[in-house]
């Protein structure tokens, strides 16, 4: 049953180059996007390695005997908070593994 015009033919059909070059281009984008995803991840690793490696100076100084010792653990519990429970952290490593495995599939293929 018709319910309306029937939709004309395109004017130009898709051709196979066409296909094979838009393809082209959408594995290059997913290429560049995991490198993305890949330098993104090492810069919330490395964000989070700082955050321990400044946890560790107020635990020096309380070691050394500085006044205010509960300060020094506040802020070095602070600092270890940031460097393992930090939301950027499981993003940096879901990004990892994302973007890994795409580039593993292009190179096998």
């Amino acid at each position: 049953m018709v319910t309306g015009p029937e939709p004309s033919a395109p004017e130009e059909s898709v051709t196979a180059e066409a296909v094979e070059l838009s393809e082209l281009r959408a594995g290059e984008a997913r290429e560049r996007a995991a490198h993305a995803g890949l330098s993104a991840a090492r810069s919330f690793e490395e964000s989070a390695r700082l955050h321990d490696q400044v946890a560790q100076m107020p635990d020096q100084t309380v070691e050394q005997g500085a006044s205010h010792p509960d300060v020094h653990r506040a802020a070095a519990k602070k600092h270890r908070t940031a460097a393992t429970a930090n939301p950027q952290r499981v993003r940096a490593l879901r990004r990892r593994r994302t973007p890994l495995g795409r580039l593993a599939q292009r190179t096998s293929v």
